[in-house]
């Protein structure tokens, strides 16, 4: 792992303002880039002029094209008046030119001229496109996103056409396929699965599946050699031709016709002369080709110039540092202010594009809430930061890279690979599927066999057999987190040296697992090992938990004061509306869930989450449903939620109209303070149960995340979207400290550490020193 470390210079970025009792305060500083790198939103390989082989990388704002015999990579920037945006779909087309839209632009690029050749906007209101796909006639389709739009580009005519919404409720239009009669289908969710087919030339449009079957999810199509499309909505098959669908058993579906399509993050590896693309990274500016004639394999080395990864939470540490992660990709930095230094730590390779939307801590432990898995994470910060799980894990004799040159396993079983470089897993595709490990017997004589397990939540049962004989009891494999488990010891074994075959019998354990299983490393040895049950620790950070339908889009995290809880909690799934709250013990393991329709307030999510001082929670909630689901109620919402009983003891609407309560903080006075989603300030008495003051502050620019500081000082502090206020307890006074520079609005909070206040405008991270303030 490379960390990027540079010391932070002071810049200046506002005048220094004057607030009423106080005299010349400091500005806010901008300490730069906290992580500098883009995401990959898919990679495409393909041909250039004089035959170079090409490989496209996709990224927020601009193209990088890598020539494959020069070495050379450029970056073409969007065209001029095109604004940044991810792109979330593309389709490398029959005629050689490459088409995709970075948010509601439609753009072509032709990779023989290596320059952007058109663009354009075809659907008013559509925010990006998903879904894309090339029709028999040569003409591009992409389905948009959050209007459903269909829309259609000629290469020929130049023409870009809007035949409007798929569905008038649905939002997202993930796959489109085109049949041979100049019918194009698009397969449609989150909230209720649909397919739509479209008539290319008169516009009609038709729905394919019967309403009453509509359920939670999405459909997808995909076109095949024979002209026709096929597409499943929920377990139902269907043949598409002609704008109608006929049901189908899943047999009778026939083999996917090879379009250039991909979706983000998603490849077109193989080049036109055989070479494949078996690396790409973005963030690590670097690829791989591999050349089957001279099984040679390529290494080329990148670079890019980029403002960075967009900053989406921060947090002080126990230790006084202060952490945060970026988004797209996710990477993880740190902030000394002692030394004024700022970290990137890289990213989680597990969490890849997402991010951790929160971060709380609990004694050493930080935590992170992260989306879209909807995994809790854990960190403690008084080990060493190894995302790769790189710790010098016990080797018994033989290691997974080793165990993989001598593992086999049938097709139709499932198949094997390497973990992080170093763990075999092994997936299994059906029950008692059996994995095979040859393994040497090294001396004559008594033999003792030891295996150190890895564990994951979704692992599921194996049972150990050595040359076809079970040993030992079936083991299970699932574990709270991912991470090695306890040696296994089995034996003594008789015999004379020599082969044998260790043979896992996967089956899947307790609800929610697979036939899934991992090895460290498998070993004989003629000692007893003195101790099976302790190993090191495994890898930091680790996953606690997950809640992934319930809690897929985290907003906040806590650690409560009891000691050893943390939780978090935020938005559900895609296409569900009603988000829950996720707890874990530290201290042992246990987990659990509360959910909005049984626990909570039905069709709300808790967006920002604090303790009380007799240890209740105080939530606020967002009536949202992001990821294409349908909201049912009106307003947001605060909660109280009694922590021994686990059970909502008080609701009310604290700013009525308004659908989101966005920040809320407790303050040393027991009052909770609070921002909603239209700049409104309130306060709310929790003994009282009562709002006793409410207050429009607008002039103060919009409310990011985790805006409400308390200070030691008696006030609480609101990081604004344009500027730092600090509001009064008692009189609930408000005045501005300062504003911040044009141009460098504050976009996520925040952290209270020691006097100053830390913030993230866009990719830049920020401090503030609070006049006064130690």
């Amino acid at each position: 792992m490379t960390r990027v470390l540079w010391t932070a210079t002071c810049c200046v970025t506002s005048v220094a303002c004057v607030a009423q009792d106080a005299e010349v305060v400091s500005a806010p500083r901008d300490h730069g880039v906290a992580a500098p790198a883009q995401e990959s939103r898919g990679v495409v390989a393909t041909r250039g002029a004089g035959g170079h082989g090409l490989v496209l990388g996709n990224a927020m704002d601009f193209l990088l094209v890598t020539d494959l015999e020069t070495g050379k990579t450029q970056q073409h920037f969007m065209p001029a008046g095109v604004p940044g945006a991810y792109p979330y779909g593309s389709v490398m087309a029959s005629n050689g030119k490459f088409y995709i839209c970075h948010g509601k632009t439609f753009m072509e690029f032709d990779p023989a001229v290596r320059d952007w050749t058109f663009h354009g906007v075809p659907a008013k209101g559509e925010g990006c496109y998903i879904g894309f796909t090339e029709s028999p006639d040569g003409r591009i389709w992409a389905g948009g996103c959050p209007k459903a739009h269909l829309i259609s580009f000629d290469p020929r005519t130049r023409e870009l056409r809007d035949y409007g919404r798929l569905d008038k409720a649905e939002k997202y239009v993930n796959s489109l396929a085109a049949d041979s009669a100049g019918w194009v289908y698009g397969g449609i969710g989150t909230a209720h699965w649909n397919i739509v087919a479209c008539n290319a030339t008169t516009g009609e449009m038709r729905q394919l599946v019967e309403e009453e079957t509509r359920q939670h999810g999405t459909a997808s199509v995909y076109p095949s050699e024979d002209g026709k499309v096929y597409g499943v909505a929920g377990k139902q098959w269907f043949r598409l031709f002609e704008g109608r669908a006929e049901p189908i058993q899943p047999a009778q579906k026939r083999k996917a016709k090879v379009i250039g399509n991909i979706g983000w993050g998603n490849t077109k590896f193989d080049l036109p002369d055989g070479r494949k693309v078996t690396a790409y990274s973005m963030p690590d500016r670097v690829l791989k080709v591999f050349a089957p004639r001279t099984k040679q394999t390529q290494e080329l080395a990148f670079d890019y110039k980029t403002e960075g990864a967009q900053i989406t939470s921060l947090a002080a540490g126990p230790d006084g540092r202060i952490y945060g992660s970026s988004c797209h990709p996710m990477h993880f930095f740190v902030y000394t202010p002692p030394k004024d230094t700022l970290e990137d730590w890289g990213g989680i390779p597990a969490v890849g594009g997402g991010n951790f939307c929160a971060i709380a801590y609990q004694g050493n432990v930080l935590v992170g809430a992260q989306y879209s898995a909807g995994k809790l994470w854990a960190y403690d910060v008084t080990r060493p930061w190894d995302p790769d799980g790189g710790i010098g894990l016990p080797n018994l004799g033989l290691a997974g890279p080793d165990l993989h040159k001598r593992t086999s396993m049938a097709p139709e079983d499932g198949h094997f690979s390497l973990l992080s470089s170093e763990i075999l897993f092994f997936h299994g595709d059906k029950p008692n599927a059996d994995a095979h490990i040859q393994i040497e017997k090294p001396i004559d004589g008594d033999c003792f066999l030891y295996v150190l397990p890895y564990r994951s939540p979704k692992y599921g049962t194996v049972q150990f057999l050595l040359d076809g004989r079970e040993i030992g009891s079936p083991h299970v494999g699932t574990g709270q987190s991912v991470e090695a488990g306890s040696v296994l010891e089995f034996g003594p074994f008789k015999g004379e040296a020599g082969a044998h075959k260790l043979t896992m019998r996967l089956a899947p354990g307790a609800k929610g697992t697979e036939p899934w299983f991992g090895i460290v490393s498998v070993g004989f040895s003629r000692t007893k090992r003195a101790e099976t049950k302790s190993v090191p620790d495994g890898p930091w950070p680790r996953s606690l938990a997950q809640w992934h339908k319930d809690i897929c889009r985290p907003r906040t995290a806590l650690g409560h004061p009891d000691g050893k809880h943390v939780m978090m909690a935020g938005f559900a799934g895609y296409g569900l509306c009603g988000g829950g709250i996720g707890i874990f013990n530290l201290e042992t393991g246990e987990e659990q869930l509360l959910k909005a329709e049984a626990d909570l307030l039905p069709g709300h999510s808790c967006i920002t989450l604090k303790a009380l001082p007799n240890g209740d929670l105080v939530g606020g909630t967002s009536v949202a449903a992001p990821g294409g689901g349908h909201p049912v109620a009106k307003e947001g919402e605060l909660f109280i939620l009694d922590w021994t009983g686990r059970k909502v003891s008080h609701h009310v609407v604290p700013v009525p109209g308004d659908g989101n309560i966005v920040s809320i903080e407790v303050a040393s006075d027991g009052l909770v303070y609070g921002l909603s989603g239209n700049s409104t300030l309130f306060v709310f008495d929790p003994v009282r149960r009562a709002v006793v003051h409410s207050e429009r502050v607008s002039q103060y620019g919009g409310v990011p995340r985790h805006a409400l500081h308390a200070g030691p000082d008696g006030y609480v502090y609101a990081l604004m979207g344009n500027a730092v206020v600090r509001v009064k307890l008692g009189t609930f006074e408000h005045e501005k400290l300062t504003d911040v520079l044009a141009g460098a609005r504050i976009s996520a909070g925040g952290a209270l550490h020691k006097g100053v206040l830390y913030y993230a405008s866009g990719t830049h991270f920020w401090s503030y020193d609070v006049p006064g303030l130690e």
